[in-house]
């Protein structure tokens, strides 16, 4: 999706713009929902969801005027962000299944190459 990537993509000043309080609401909620659309993580529907709400969208967006300013970047419930523990990817039963046996295989791997080491 490339909304997140063209907002990123701006200058510091066109951010600032971007996230102004009322349309930084508007401008912050696309961007979690297209960041979602791309990652499936949690933390990001978390803030989508919270974005949603009027008052507590609009201090969300003051927030993330405030982070654009200090480090020129969306920080607050997003990957790799300031997510306050919430993480993960949004999964169907299959996926979660399969991605258990590819971490159980890695694991037996790992585990495997730790006895050869001792061995030697």
């Amino acid at each position: 999706m490339g909304f997140p990537k063209w907002v990123d993509e701006q200058s510091k000043g066109i951010k600032i713009l971007l996230f102004i309080p009322f349309w930084g609401w508007i401008i912050g909620f696309l961007y979690r929902l297209f960041k979602f659309i791309e990652t499936k993580d949690t933390a990001t529907l978390v803030g989508m969801i919270l974005f949603v709400i009027p008052f507590t969208g609009f201090i969300l967006s003051i927030v993330d005027l405030v982070t654009i300013i200090t480090d020129d970047k969306i920080k607050l419930f997003i990957p790799g962000g300031e997510n306050f523990g919430i993480s993960g990817k949004v999964t169907s039963d299959e996926e979660a299944k399969e991605e258990t046996k590819e971490e159980t295989k890695e694991e037996a791997k790992t585990e495997e190459t730790k006895e050869e080491k001792k061995e030697d």
